[in-house]
């Protein structure tokens, strides 16, 4: 049999030395630190996204009861704000159209 006995087989520590033993824990003990700490640091940045969060949907939520607080404009409402009269130009464009398109109107007519 040729085997190599490279790792020690046992992870307990019942059979190692005391001084093998007690290294293998605070080997332990540091690793479970550093897993705490990190934990603890995750903890804090999602405590931190949760208050980012709850903000946001205090600021949406007030934009909400904003916007439902404010009357619509409707078409019975007098303090509705009347549209802006088309401009001068146009009317008079219409206007010239239509006279000019009468114009062509009646002189086909007449040509029968």
């Amino acid at each position: 049999m040729t085997e190599n006995w490279s790792e020690k087989p046992e992870d307990d520590g019942v059979t190692l030395g005391p001084e093998e033993a007690l290294r293998r824990e605070i080997e332990k003990s540091k690793s479970l630190k550093v897993v705490k700490l990190q934990l603890k640091d995750a903890l804090e940045k999602a405590h931190a996204k949760n208050r980012e969060l709850e903000a946001a949907n205090r600021l949406l939520a007030e934009k909400v009861t904003a916007r439902e607080d404010t009357p619509t404009p409707s078409p019975h409402n007098p303090d509705r704000k009347t549209a802006a009269p088309p401009a001068f130009s146009l009317i008079l464009y219409v206007l010239v159209f239509n006279i000019l398109a009468l114009a062509v109107l009646a002189f086909f007519m007449s040509q029968k």
